[in-house]
């Protein structure tokens, strides 16, 4: 069997390399097919599949989340929850928790802003890492007893920060003002339990009240900020996990002390420990299983292409295969040794989509992000990638090639003795009829999927968001963690403030907790004056509102209207009543037919009166209805962590320097800020229409060339079957028009034909896009009509050309050469 394998190999190359222009074309095309496939795998694969890099037995590592009984609604953990699991769940053999932070380190006198985590002693040992230098955390760290505040760093930030120093471990460094000792090194190939993410620095999560303030926090059992995973004991099932996590979760719900909002998560879950966050995860692939999809559709059409040459090929080869069966050789051998040529094909053509895979990947790291995060995307192919291109190659070679083969090895052996090879039968005119159709069919549905997106992106990009985001630079500032109270931090952003208002061209300055459609959030639970929740899930008689804590500057610089009342003033600060400003969507909810000003919400037992109403606008996505929103005063609400908004007559992101120069000035020991503009942040909200508008866009333009060129070569050759008719038919007396729109009536009947069943797949197939088409219908009349047109157009010129050339033949050589 092996001997027969090799054999067929052998001669598969042999063969393969006397026509070099047909193996160099089949190669590229399936490329093109396995390629784009391969990309999608691959980043999927890295962002969704590949376990956490550089910690042991990824496998048993687990995420675990608080959820209400029915598993929905999920809700962070608490330090005491996260104690009470690492002493009582036996089926675990440890449990960590971990928070992000943002950071100002200074090593020496240069500031810089750094990403951060605070985790429990145990988390490099749960994860089974091991230091590259020093040691990681003992729990004594953990309980606070150490004298001597630590902290373990990544080895990017060793190398880039410190210079790759050999005695790191025992230097200091300043944190948010406090002065950590490095104690070691985590290894190169370790980025966290966040790897898209770029790790910094772990300190312990006793140090959470110098690095990220915040009362009350490790001891209250009524705060949820940290994140779980555990390691599952050997033999332990992720079932038997969760029921007993859940079990100890439902106790807790029970005892005296936990609030009645945290009581309600009497569930819990426990999954496997992803590089994305779980509240991202299903979103992530849902939009990965599109883009594999439309990819599949590419690989498809390649496939077909290559098809429709196999079978042009076998009918060429009918001699040599009749020689091969007379000598003895069996229909079982000759299908083998054609389907063997096939997977060498497709094998090499696997390598090639390798390349452009890893290209591909390449680019897809370099692309810039509307992120205020450094992510660290490692998204090159690796051995499961590998398995896959060989693997997809594999089965596409047999699913493509086995037809060819059966047909090229069905002729008689009289027949192929002879040669005759001047008609291929009605049965090869029908295959070969099935595959344009379905290379047009196919390359109409991928045309569009990628006219939808891109119709998605356009009117996404003229959506009325409320506000206007150009012109406006922005810089994240963080006074807290530079060791700034509500006091000296106040005079510095208002110091700050008024050097960049002198600037020429700024017209508007304003601090802001979160920005718009930035896909960051925040909420309060609110006792609304005179509104009585029907489904009260908190007890009491609060709802849950979206807000942000803001100043006057902020409506100013995005040109968001005042409806009614007065924005904030300098009348608004810490020793006067607590006010608030709603939109216009919170009125019609909570007080409709009423008017807001002068009412009250209430947040902790602290009533805030409204005096204003802002015009209705996008906070999360383009495509939330009207969402009740309230706004608090910067003032009265000490926020150290704030985003600057500056309105200029010029190119915002002109400002940066400037803006930099000026921080420095106004806030010596603040880490530099990384200014951009507002129009870059919010066009987050838009990047899944733009990834799936430019990746489909250029898969549509492979489909549409792979389905041009099969259509043209297909016609081409049953043009020069037919070669001998035209030249009778001419001789009879037609004219050159006539035989030309016999040709192309033909090609149009082919496209016609495709295209319909092209549109019944659209149809039925393009309404799975409609989370993603934001507001565009998935049967859109002027996309369908745009691309049907688009793709008809490209068939006819690849069917004029072939059409053209028979018309123009002289009848007479051409009987003469029959």
């Amino acid at each position: 069997m092996l001997a027969k394998l090799t054999q067929d190999i052998a001669y598969a190359f042999r063969v393969l390399r006397k026509t070099p222009g047909f193996t160099i074309t089949a190669v590229l095309v399936i490329a093109l097919g396995a390629g784009a496939v391969t990309t999608i795998y691959s980043a999927a694969n890295a962002l969704l599949l590949r376990p956490i890099p550089g910690v042991r037995d990824p496998g048993a590592l687990v995420q675990i989340q608080r959820t209400l009984e029915d598993g929905r609604g999920t809700l962070s953990a608490s330090y005491p929850y996260t104690q009470l699991l690492r002493d009582q769940v036996r089926s675990l053999s440890g449990v960590s928790g971990w928070t992000s932070a943002q950071l100002n380190v200074g090593v020496g006198n240069t500031h810089t802003p750094a990403t951060g985590m605070l985790v429990t002693a145990n988390y490099f040992d749960v994860l089974g890492v091991s230091p590259e230098l020093g040691r990681f955390f003992v729990p004594a760290e953990d309980s606070g007893a150490s004298a001597h505040p630590v902290a373990v760093i990544s080895h990017g930030f060793w190398q880039r920060m410190l210079g790759g120093d050999p005695g790191v471990v025992g230097r200091v460094i300043n944190v948010n003002g406090t002065p950590l000792t490095v104690v070691g090194v985590a290894p190169p190939d370790f980025d966290g339990t966040l790897p898209v993410v770029r790790m910094d620095l772990w300190a312990p999560l006793m140090m959470q009240p110098e690095l990220r303030p915040g009362a009350g926090r490790l001891t209250s059992r009524n705060a949820g900020w940290l994140e779980l995973f555990g390691r599952l004991r050997p033999g332990v099932s992720r079932e038997s996990a969760q029921a007993e996590v859940a079990t100890v979760t439902r106790n807790d719900a029970t005892t005296a002390g936990l609030s009645k909002e945290f009581s309600r998560f009497t569930g819990a879950t426990v999954s496997p420990l992803t590089p994305l966050p779980p509240e991202l995860y299903r979103p992530v692939l849902a939009f990965f299983a599109v883009l594999f999809a439309i990819a599949t559709l590419v690989l498809l059409i390649a496939s077909v292409n290559v098809a429709g040459m196999l079978l042009a090929r076998g009918i060429g080869r009918r001699r040599e295969l009749a020689v091969r069966a007379a000598l003895g050789a069996g229909r079982r051998r000759l299908i083998s040794q054609l389907i063997t040529e096939t997977l060498v094909l497709y094998g090499a053509g696997a390598v090639g989509g390798i390349a452009i895979a890893y290209g591909g990947a390449r680019l897809l790291e370099h692309v810039p992000l509307p992120a205020d995060i450094p992510l660290a995307l490692h998204l090159a192919p690796d051995a499961r990638v590998l398995a896959f291109a060989l693997g997809i190659a594999l089965v596409a070679g047999l699913a493509f090639g086995l037809a060819p083969a059966v047909r090229a090895t069905r002729s008689d052996l009289a027949t192929g003795l002879r040669g005759d090879t001047a008609g291929s039968g009605s049965n090869r005119s029908r295959m070969r009829t099935v595959l344009v159709t379905g290379q047009v069919a196919l390359s109409l549905l991928l045309l569009v999927s990628a006219g939808l997106f891109m119709r998605a992106l356009q009117r996404g990009q003229h959506v009325d968001l409320g506000m206007d985001v150009n012109g406006v630079a922005t810089a994240e500032l963080n006074l807290t963690i530079a060791g700034y109270d509500s006091a000296s931090g106040s005079r510095a952003f208002d110091g700050l403030a008024r050097s960049l208002h002198a600037l020429p061209g700024v017209s508007a300055v304003g601090y802001a907790r979160l920005l718009p459609l930035s896909g960051n959030s925040m909420s309060y639970d609110m006792r609304i004056d005179g509104y009585t929740p029907q489904h009260d899930v908190t007890g009491h008689g609060t709802v849950d509102v979206a807000a942000n804590v803001v100043d006057s500057g902020y409506f100013a610089a995005i040109h968001m209207p005042l409806v009614s009342g007065r924005s904030f003033n300098a009348s608004d600060n810490a020793t006067t009543p607590r006010v608030a400003l709603v939109n216009q969507a919170f009125v019609h909810r909570y007080w409709p037919g009423t008017s807001a000003l002068g009412r009250a919400i209430y947040m902790d037992s602290v009533r805030y009166t409204v005096v204003g109403v802002m015009h209705d606008a996008k906070y999360q996505s383009l495509a939330e209805p009207p969402t009740p929103h309230v706004f608090l005063a910067t003032a009265q609400t000490w926020e150290g962590d704030r985003l600057l908004l500056v309105r200029t007559a010029g190119d915002p992101a002109a400002l940066a320097p400037t803006i930099r120069r000026l921080v420095a000035q106004a806030i010596p020991n603040a880490a530099t800020p990384q200014p951009t503009t507002l129009a870059a942040v919010t066009s987050f909200a838009l990047l899944p229409q733009r990834v799936a508008a430019g990746v489909t866009g250029l898969l549509g333009l492979v489909g549409l060339v792979l389905a041009a060129v099969g259509l043209y070569g297909v016609i081409s050759y049953s043009m020069s079957q037919r070669t001998r008719e035209f030249g009778i038919r001419m001789a009879l007396g037609a004219n050159r028009q006539s035989v030309l729109g016999l040709v192309l009536g033909e090609g149009l009947r082919l496209v016609g034909l495709g295209t319909g069943i092209g549109l019944l797949l659209a149809f039925g197939v393009t309404r799975f896009l409609r989370p993603f088409l934001f507001g565009v219908s998935p049967l859109d009349p002027l996309t369908l009509a745009g691309m049907t047109c688009a793709l008809a157009a490209i068939a006819l010129l690849a069917s004029y050309i072939p059409a053209r050339r028979a018309a123009s033949a002289d009848p007479a050589s051409v009987l003469r050469l029959e």
